[in-house]
């Protein structure tokens, strides 16, 4: 198992928080609050003050995963309350996100930085409120959010694609499209488009898996989206697995957009 360093001098809030959530994903026995930071050994280096210190801001965290209902007081009906705990449904969804760890919004954030170079202002503005509607178990505003998101980035590969057009009326037809009509036609050219492109042979560069990264998984989001941003009958309530398996394809989903966006940069087609 490896440790990370905690300086007591220059205290990483963020690493406090990260710690926590991996003790809660590799310990499923752990229940009772740690108010000495002994049991965090074995993931930090704690020396001297470093320990107390690291208690001290892990308090901080437990809090805000009681505010979050990530976690709640007792763990079973002979102990319900604190410095007893246990994770709640929502909770169990939250520390098992995986690789992309849809809990810790900045941390999503700073990797998506360095998987997409030079991310839309656009994009980051409306992913970052997703992971922070999903953290605090706004499922709803979450998946709108990350609908949006999603639609920025492909009206940005629908414009690249617009320009690496080589007919010029094919381009006219599509323009017509991106200027007039809903996403969902936009969507289908996209995919005819790119489905003709596969057949016949993708420039070099082009990725591979791209009409499905670009077309149906933005579909995906799509729909998620209209079905929730309209008003209904009945309240809307989307699982909150739902939400989170569409954060963590999002960044693979941006990556291959841009990659597209790369090629068509200097080829037409």
């Amino acid at each position: 198992m490896s440790k990370v360093d905690f300086d007591p001098s220059n205290p990483d809030r963020d690493l406090v928080r990260h710690t926590v959530i991996r003790r809660l994903r590799e310990e499923q026995s752990w229940n009772h609050l740690d108010l000495t930071g002994e049991g965090f050994r074995p993931y930090v280096n704690l020396q001297g003050l470093a320990l107390g210190q690291f208690a001290f801001y892990a308090q901080e965290v437990y809090w805000q995963l009681l505010g979050n209902g990530i976690i709640a007081p007792g763990y079973n009906a002979s102990n319900m309350n604190l410095p007893n705990f246990h994770l709640t449904p929502v909770g169990e969804v939250f520390v098992q996100t995986g690789e992309w760890p849809a809990y810790d919004a900045e941390r999503y954030l700073v990797r998506l930085a360095k998987t997409v170079s030079a991310p839309d202002g656009t994009v980051i503005a409306y992913i970052a409120e997703s992971l922070r509607s999903f953290e605090r178990g706004n499922y709803v505003a979450a998946a709108v959010m990350l609908g949006i998101a999603a639609e920025r980035v492909f009206i940005l590969l629908c414009e690249s694609t617009e320009a690496a057009l080589a007919d010029p009326s094919e381009k006219k037809s599509f323009s017509r499209i991106l200027q007039r009509y809903p996403m969902k036609p936009k969507l289908d050219w996209v995919h005819n488009k790119y489905l003709a492109l596969q057949k016949k042979g993708l420039p070099a560069g082009f990725p591979e898996n791209a009409l499905i990264m670009v077309t149906a998984v933005y579909d995906i989001m799509r729909s998620q989206r209209n079905d929730l941003g309209h008003p209904r009958p009945s309240p809307p309530a989307p699982l909150p697995s739902d939400v989170l398996a569409n954060l963590q394809v999002f960044p693979r989903y941006y990556e291959t957009a841009e990659a597209v966006r790369r090629v068509l940069v200097s080829v037409l087609i």
